[in-house]
């Protein structure tokens, strides 16, 4: 319901996600348009989004310093990322094994994070 800031199609062209100034991350059906799941939980603009490799989670980037990773299916919020950045993570996306989430700031930093737990790996 704002203005969209990224946007990404899953690895079977099946779905779309959207990412939004109204803080929100939103899945669409790629064939008929229709709106699937609402991600709610950041708390300022999303900024980046990105499909898993198996299209089964996405990952989400926000002005408030964090990324987020969500169940595809039911929208549930698996994973926080936060504590690191220092100022709004603008991009994300998944290692080509699903392993992996890159993210980069305007703290002029690309960190790598292990999906499994949050841990961050190398700056």
């Amino acid at each position: 319901t704002d203005w969209l800031n990224a946007c990404a199609f899953s690895p079977d062209g099946s779905l779309v996600v959207t990412a939004s100034a109204d803080r929100t991350a939103r899945v669409w059906n790629a064939e008929n348009g229709t709106l699937l799941l609402v991600l709610e939980g950041h708390t300022s603009y999303v900024l980046g989004c990105a499909f898993s490799p198996n299209g089964k989670r996405i990952v989400t980037a926000c002005d408030d310093r964090k990324a987020c990773v969500w169940c595809t299916e039911t929208g549930e919020c698996q994973l926080i990322i936060e504590g690191e950045h220092t100022d709004m993570v603008i991009c994300c996306c998944f290692s080509h094994d699903g392993k992996y989430i890159l993210t980069s700031s305007l703290d002029k930093t690309t960190r790598l994070w292990n999906v499994t737990d949050g841990t961050l790996i190398k700056t």
